[in-house]
């Protein structure tokens, strides 16, 4: 098992605004970026959910790190074993909106990691109703893969949706 180190989640995680407002930048002056946004693919879901999928990911996940880090026997919720039950609904507002949400919590969440001691990242945390048990640099690197993947479904619905009428 390949051990990341927190370093490289907070220049991932300090990278993620700028990621995702690339995602909508070309997309060309036929089409609103913020139409497109809001187009669902065939998986059910429009880009600006996956935007807001990541952004309440970060923040769920942010404060079960933060969980990890502070009390003494920490319990967690389930959702943070099971990615399956991290189920945030249809988004709401606008791309700019949702991309400045997006930034802002990615951002808190690099500056707390910074602030974490080497020791601290090996605490750990039970997961509740379940025998599973995680660590805060696993918790971190969890909102960080998360973000992504819905970076990455966010891409595979633009080429989607793209020249279909809304």
């Amino acid at each position: 098992m390949v051990i990341r180190p927190p370093s490289d989640a907070v220049v991932a995680l300090r990278s993620m605004g700028r990621r995702w407002r690339g995602l909508f930048a070309g997309l060309g002056e036929d089409e609103r970026p913020d139409d497109l946004a809001h187009r669902v693919g065939s998986d059910g879901h429009a880009a600006l959910d996956h935007l807001t999928a990541a952004t309440r990911g970060l923040t769920f996940l942010g404060r079960a790190l933060e969980q990890t880090l502070i009390e003494e026997d920490p319990v967690l919720h389930p959702a943070v074993a099971d990615a399956g039950e991290r189920e945030w609904g249809a988004a709401a507002g606008s791309l700019e909106e949702a991309l400045v949400e997006l930034d802002h919590v990615a951002e808190a969440l690099a500056h707390r990691a910074e602030r974490v001691t080497a020791s601290e990242w090996g605490r750990q945390a039970r997961v509740a109703r379940s025998d599973a048990t995680t660590s805060a640099l696993a918790v971190l690197w969890d909102a960080v893969d998360s973000a992504v993947a819905h970076l990455r479904a966010a891409e595979r619905t633009l080429r989607e949706v793209r020249g279909r009428p809304a």
